[in-house]
C-alpha cells in the first residue's frame, strides 16, 4: 500500500461515516459557494422552473438565488431548514403557489422584485404558515420584496399572515392611490419598520394609515406626485428617516413638518424639479433632525434665514446639511452654527460674492477644509461678472472682492417704448376731457343764445301791439 493510500485512508477513518455525505443535488445545477451564509447560485442559468431540492439539507444558514431566470411558478417548497433567504430577482413569475413557504420555517427574505406579478397573484394562502389560525407558529419573514411589478393595490388580507414583517417594499408598482383594501393590509403589520413606496405615482397618503404603525422608522415616498408634504407623515411619531425625494413640491413652509415628527433623524428633499422656496421655520418641529439632504432642486433659490429657527434655550441638533447643485444664489450667516456642524456642501450654487457671502469664505471655507475638504472644490462664484467662474475662497484678497453697492438713488427706470404709452394715454385722456369740456360750452351758449331770441322776439312783438293801440287810441279821440 503506496504512503498515498494510507493517508486517504486514515483520513477516511477519522473523519467517519457521518461526516462523509453527498453534495446536495442543487449543487449539480448552481454554484455553491464557501460563503457566510452560504450561497447557492443558481443565477442566469436558463431555468424555467424551480429545481426538485427534497433532499439539499444544509446543516448552516444558506441562501438560494434564482435570479436572471426565466421561472414563471413558484411552487410550494419542500422541507429545507436553514434556508434564510431567497431570491426571484428579474424572473417572469405571474403564480405564486398557496402555502409555497410553509415548510421553510427559518426563511427571514423574500425577493420577487421584477418580476409580473399582480395583485391577483398575490391571494392570502401564499404567506400562510402552519397553525396560523392563532398565529402560533407563522413563517418567521421579516423582509418582502416585491418592487418593479405590476401590482395596482393589495388584498385587504394579502399580508395578514407575515406578523414578523418588518421590510416591505412596494416601489415602481402602478399604485396611483393606496386604496382601502391596501391600507388595511399594510397597517396589519404591527412589526413593520420600514416602507418603500416610492414610483408608485401617488399624489396623497390616505387618513389614518400611518397611525398604527407604531414602529415605523423608515419611509420612501420618492419619486411621486405629491404637491406637498403629506399631513399623514406627521403621525409617524417613531419615524426616523423620511424620503421626499423628486416630487413636484414647489415651497416649504411651517407646519409641513410638526411635532409628531420630532423623532426624525433624517430627511431628504432632494431632485425636486420645482422646488423654490424653504420658510421661515420649516424645521423649527424638527429638534433631533441630524442630517438634511436637499440638493440638485433646479430652482430652489430661496432658503430663509429663520428656517431653523428654535425657540430660546433649544439646541440644534443638525451635524450634516447637503445644499450642492440648487440655484441658491445667497445664504445667511445666522441660519446654522455653521462651525458645529461636521459636514456641510455647498458646492455647484451660483453664488452672488458679495458682501453677504464674505462669511462663506473667511469662516466656512477654512473650517470645511479641515473638516471634509472635498466639499471645497467647486463654491463658485457666478456674480459679479469679474468674478464669475472663480473659487469663492481665491477671490478674497482681491481688491475688488466681496463688495455690496451702496443704495443708489431712485432713478425712474421706464424703457422709452413704455414711456411714449403712458404719453400717449394721458394725451387721449387730456384731448377727451379738452373735447367734453368745449361741446359743454358749445351747448350752453347755444342754448343762451336760442332763449335770449325769443325774448327779443316777444319783446318786439309787444312793442308793436303798444304802438298800434296807442295810434288807435288817438284816431278815436
Amino acid at each position: 500500500m503506496t504512503p498515498l493510500v494510507m493517508v486517504m485512508v486514515m483520513m477516511v477513518m477519522v473523519m467517519g461515516e457521518e461526516d462523509i455525505k453527498p453534495a446536495p443535488v442543487i449543487c449539480s445545477m448552481c454554484e455553491c459557494l464557501g460563503t457566510t451564509p452560504f450561497d447557492v447560485d443558481c443565477t442566469t442559468t436558463d431555468l424555467t422552473e424551480v429545481p426538485p431540492m427534497t433532499s439539499d439539507n444544509f446543516t448552516i444558514p444558506w441562501v438560494l438565488d434564482f435570479s436572471n431566470n426565466q421561472i414563471h411558478d413558484v411552487p410550494m417548497f419542500p422541507v429545507l431548514p436553514n434556508l434564510i433567504a431567497i431570491k426571484f430577482k428579474r424572473n417572469v413569475i405571474t403564480h405564486i403557489a398557496d402555502m409555497a413557504f410553509i415548510n421553510l420555517p427559518d426563511l427571514k427574505t423574500l425577493d420577487l422584485q421584477n418580476n409580473n406579478l399582480t395583485e391577483e397573484a398575490l391571494g392570502e394562502e401564499i404567506f400562510k404558515g402552519p397553525y396560523n389560525d392563532t398565529f402560533k407558529d407563522p413563517i418567521g419573514l421579516q423582509e418582502l420584496d416585491l418592487s418593479y411589478n405590476n401590482i395596482r393595490t393589495l388584498l385587504s388580507h394579502t399580508l395578514h399572515h407575515l406578523p414578523f414583517l418588518r421590510r416591505l417594499f412596494l416601489s415602481h408598482n402602478p399604485l396611483r392611490d393606496i386604496s382601502w383594501a391596501m391600507a388595511t393590509a399594510i397597517t396589519e403589520l404591527r412589526n413593520l419598520e420600514e416602507l418603500d413606496l416610492s414610483q408608485t405615482q401617488l399624489d396623497r397618503l390616505p387618513s389614518h394609515f400611518i397611525t398604527e404603525l407604531k414602529h415605523l422608522r423608515v419611509l420612501t415616498l420618492a419619486g411621486n406626485k405629491l404637491t406637498s408634504v403629506p399631513s399623514e407623515v406627521n403621525y409617524a411619531h417613531n419615524l426616523q428617516l423620511l424620503n421626499l425625494n423628486a416630487n413636484p413640491i414647489v415651497t416649504l413652509s411651517v407646519g409641513d413638518f410638526q411635532a409628531g415628527l420630532a423623532t426624525l433623524r433624517e430627511l431628504q428633499l432632494s431632485a425636486m424639479p420645482h422646488l423654490r422656496s424653504v420658510g421661515k421655520e420649516t424645521f423649527s418641529s424638527l429638534t433631533n433632525l441630524e442630517v438634511l439632504r436637499m440638493s440638485d432642486n433646479p430652482e430652489l433659490s430661496i432658503l430663509d434665514p429663520e428656517a431653523f429657527y428654535l425657540m430660546h434655550g433649544d439646541e440644534i441638533a443638525l451635524q450634516e446639511i447637503h445644499l450642492q447643485d440648487n440655484h441658491l444664489t445667497t445664504l445667511s450667516e445666522t441660519l446654522l452654527p455653521w462651525l458645529q456642524l461636521r459636514y456641510v456642501d455647498l458646492q455647484n450654487n451660483p453664488w452672488n460674492c458679495d458682501c453677504n457671502l464674505k462669511w462663506i469664505a473667511t469662516t466656512l471655507i477654512p473650517d470645511l477644509e479641515n473638516k471634509n475638504p472635498e466639499t471645497t472644490l467647486s463654491i463658485m462664484c457666478a456674480e459679479p461678472i469679474a468674478d464669475r467662474g472663480m473659487k469663492m475662497a481665491d477671490i478674497l484678497y482681491h481688491s475688488h472682492s466681496f463688495l455690496c453697492m451702496a443704495p443708489q438713488p431712485y432713478v425712474n427706470n421706464k424703457t422709452p417704448g413704455a414711456l411714449i404709452v403712458a404719453t400717449i394715454v394721458i394725451g387721449v385722456i387730456v384731448l377727451l376731457t379738452a373735447t367734453m369740456i368745449f361741446s359743454y360750452v358749445l351747448y350752453r351758449r347755444t342754448r343762451d343764445r336760442q332763449l335770449f331770441g325769443e325774448r327779443v322776439k316777444y319783446r318786439r312783438a309787444q312793442n308793436e301791439e303798444e304802438e298800434q293801440g296807442g295810434v288807435s287810441h288817438t284816431v278815436q279821440s
